[in-house]
């Protein structure tokens, strides 16, 4: 009974891929044929061996008949964009148990069926697959198999083949190319890396970035006598870096050279360059300060300014407030009540109160309760009722303000530390 078994599973089918040379070499052992999910799809209607990493996975659910069917999308290197896989199973149990994305799946006598795209149905009557771990191991065993799955002598190293392409396409990074492999000449991307070192060369920056995979390989001159003129230089920056700073960088993988033009010094040099990129052309203006000509400080500058106290002027948005309910807000015009407002600009963000004796100046006077609301919901950003097409979100405006930092106790003057909002006049 065992050998006509493996006779059967020995003999091609009409519809099966053809074995190979190389897969056909085991005499003695069950064969199969993976092919590359790119060149599966050539062959719609046919019973295909895959072997792919697990991209997408889907939920469990009855199919409309008395099924249970499952839907995962599965890539590898010539197909990085997938295709889905939909499984059926008399019940959950045997559908897999995906254990987190960017596993591989090995996928027996599955078929490939075009309705308006491509996709692979798994039939449960003599289709088979073995899950097994993305990440880099020595364990090769899979961690779920279904009933019919035979292994072959090759899993193994095309297991390796799988999780080494993984370490460098990690699932969802895959379509974005923000890796150096990457690289093209003449091209403008985007980059996910680690910074290891930043220089300084004759007023230009270079940093150091590494992301653990190889840069493409230089294209050379045809000339050969050419490196006899002119000799390659070792390194791209002009004085090679000191050992102590080498020795901290990786051994494998391409650390790339990142040169820098000179937009920090000159955005630190000018007082509108340093405003916020958001609030230009202008700022709101719906406040008013009492020093306006005063210069231009982040809060960044502020929270790192070499003494507790001091006073400036900032560019903001307020993105929240606390109390803003209208019956607290009139209290806080009566000197009831302290008023706290979250400030946000690009460096940080803080919070800073109008105490109770600057409440009706930074109102602009004692208002009603409709007009209290109508002016914090115009420093809020938020839309009036009466508008058309009124968004769900809101876009607080830009808006200049006068900050000073106080202390609460002189022992712990840092950790105490406060700040207050002074000399500014919300407008009408």
């Amino acid at each position: 009974m065992e050998e006509a078994a493996a006779r059967e599973r020995k003999r091609p089918r009409e519809g099966d891929a053809a074995p190979s040379a190389a897969a056909a070499a085991g005499a003695g052992k069950a064969q199969y044929v993976y092919l590359p999910v790119a060149d599966a799809l050539k062959a719609p209607g046919a019973r295909v061996f895959l072997f792919a990493a697990v991209s997408e996975i889907g939920a469990a659910v009855r199919s409309r008949g008395t099924d249970f069917t499952l839907t995962l999308r599965v890539a590898d290197q010539s197909r990085p964009a997938g295709i889905s896989v939909t499984f059926f199973a008399d019940n959950v149990a045997l559908l897999p148990c995906v254990k987190a994305s960017g596993d591989v799946i090995s996928l027996h006598n599955v078929v490939i069926t075009m309705h308006g795209e491509f996709f692979v149905t798994f039939n449960k009557k003599f289709s088979s697959f073995a899950l097994f771990e993305g990440k880099v191991s020595t364990e090769c065993s899979p961690y779920q198999t279904s009933t019919k799955y035979y292994g072959t002598q090759y899993d193994n190293e095309l297991l390796t083949q799988m999780r080494t392409w993984l370490a460098y396409n990690p699932p969802g990074l895959k379509d974005l190319e923000l890796q150096l492999r990457s690289l093209k000449s003449d091209t403008t991307f985007d980059l996910v890396c680690k910074v290891l070192h930043v220089y300084e060369n004759n007023g230009e920056w270079i940093f150091y970035v590494w992301d653990g995979t190889d840069t493409p390989a230089a294209e050379f001159q045809a000339i050969l006598d050419a490196e006899a003129v002119e000799s390659s230089p070792l390194h791209l920056e002009g004085v090679p870096l000191p050992r102590e700073v080498l020795c901290t960088m990786p051994c494998v993988g391409t650390v790339l050279r990142v040169f820098t033009n000179r937009m920090y010094d000159s955005r630190i040099a000018n007082q509108v360059h340093r405003q916020p990129m958001a609030s230009l052309p202008g700022a709101s203006n719906i406040a008013d300060v009492e020093y306006e000509a005063a210069g231009y400080t982040t809060l960044m500058e502020s929270l790192t300014h070499e003494q507790v106290t001091h006073k400036f002027k900032t560019l903001v948005r307020v993105v929240a407030a606390y109390p803003c309910r209208a019956s607290e807000l009139r209290l806080l015009l009566t000197g009831s009540y302290c008023l706290r407002l979250t400030l946000e600009d690009p460096t940080a963000r803080i919070h800073a109160y109008v105490h109770k004796d600057d409440g009706a100046k930074f109102f602009g006077g004692f208002l009603t309760a409709e007009a209290l609301i109508k002016k914090m919901n115009k420093l809020l950003g938020i839309p009036e009722e009466d508008e058309e097409g009124t968004p769900l979100t809101r876009n607080p405006p830009w808006i200049w303000c006068c900050v000073k930092s106080y202390r609460l106790d002189k022992n712990d003057p840092w950790g105490s530390r406060r700040y207050r909002i002074f000399g500014t006049e919300i407008r009408d």
